[in-house]
């Protein structure tokens, strides 16, 4: 057990980079604090957790009997693991993108821990900067996925007839992956499921296009799998749905998500205006129907892929919210969603056509 413990550890030294790489990061309208001691494995950022932790006011320690990281918050302590893809708070567990690991004899975590996770264990939104954002990999050495998503997510040139050609529909998790768990059992990757079979079939029906979703059932899949709908040719919109969790019960609504706008690039202005157009139509569509919009953001951590496709996140509630719980494990109130849902890509649809 020692000597795979010992090459797991030596293994990940090996692949990784400390090269300048730095990060700043505090809760939200704090004084940020820069963090120099930065890894980069496979292209993603790792922070010394430590580090990470003391840069919000929190401390944690390693248990070298149950092999996690336990870390005491104000609400109780919170576990993670290098052999888990969840952090466990009390009796729930949340999803965690990238599992953290053992990189020059500390336990690290990716920079989308930072973004998603660690905002739930100060119950605030956390500032976090990445000051060396550039490639990390050379196109030659780019994976699949990589190429998926910055090759085929593309718009696709306007031609005669229907707006829009076909839709992906991702219902987030899976399989052994249950995401989000609500107190009463309810597991987020069923609701996802339900919505996106309603909002498919809404969509067929009045569209007469076809809708691509990455799963039909209850199993898991890979990220190739999941990105693969997207990448059809005659995909326009790409919607991913979701449902998240809080620390603090009357956090509640929608939330949309798009991903980063880039003012360096026309092109990535182009996207970004798609994207947030669909997302704005989307939050409108959803406030005529009296469901509560927490916002549109923007987030460079999910995956939302890169390229030009119209492409909005939907995180549809949250389960840690009697009320958001209410409404989506009803029927009716599913229904409500998803007919709103089609309602702002309907709305999306007509604005676009519109614009010369």
């Amino acid at each position: 057990m020692r000597t795979t413990f010992l090459l797991t550890v030596l293994l990940a030294t090996i692949c990784c980079s400390s090269a300048p790489a730095a990060i700043e990061l505090a809760p939200r309208g704090k004084e940020p604090v820069y963090l120099s001691d930065v890894y980069i494995f496979d292209g993603i950022p790792f922070v010394d957790v430590d580090a990470a932790l003391a840069a919000v006011s929190l401390r944690g320690h390693w248990n070298s009997i149950k092999h996690v990281f336990r870390i005491k918050t104000a609400r109780g302590w919170a576990e993670i693991s290098p052999a888990s893809a969840f952090l466990k708070f009390r009796d729930n567990y949340y999803p965690i993108k990238t599992k953290p690991r053992f990189i020059d004899g500390k336990l690290r975590v990716s920079e989308d821990f930072l973004a998603n996770q660690l905002p739930l264990l100060i119950d605030r939104p956390v500032y976090y900067r990445n000051l060396d954002p550039r490639p990390t990999r050379n196109v030659a050495d780019e994976s699949t996925l990589d190429r998926l998503f910055s090759f085929l997510l593309r718009k696709k040139e306007r031609v005669a007839g229907p707006m829009i050609n076909g839709v992906a529909i991702d219902p987030g998790h899976g399989g052994l992956d249950n995401g989000v768990i609500a107190s009463n059992g309810l597991r987020e990757k069923d609701i996802n499921l339900q919505l996106a079979r309603r909002l498919s079939k809404l969509l067929k029906m009045r569209f007469g296009v076809p809708v691509y979703l990455s799963r039909d059932d209850d199993y898991e899949l890979t990220e190739q799998q999941r990105v693969a709908p997207a990448a059809r040719e005659d995909v326009d919109l790409w919607l991913l749905l979701h449902a998240q969790a809080s620390f603090r019960a009357e956090t509640q609504g929608v939330v949309l998500l798009i991903r980063p706008e880039d003012s360096a690039s026309p092109t990535q202005e182009d996207e970004q205006s798609a994207s947030l157009q669909l997302a704005m139509e989307l939050a409108m569509a959803l406030g005529d129907a009296e469901i509560p919009v927490a916002g549109i953001y923007p987030t460079a951590l999910l995956a939302l892929g890169s390229g030009d496709l119209p492409t909005v996140q939907v995180e549809t509630g949250y389960l840690s919210n009697p009320q958001d719980l209410n409404r989506l494990q009803d029927p009716a109130q599913q229904e409500l969603l998803a007919q709103s849902l089609y309602q702002g890509v309907l709305n999306y649809i007509q604005k676009s056509e519109e614009t010369p």
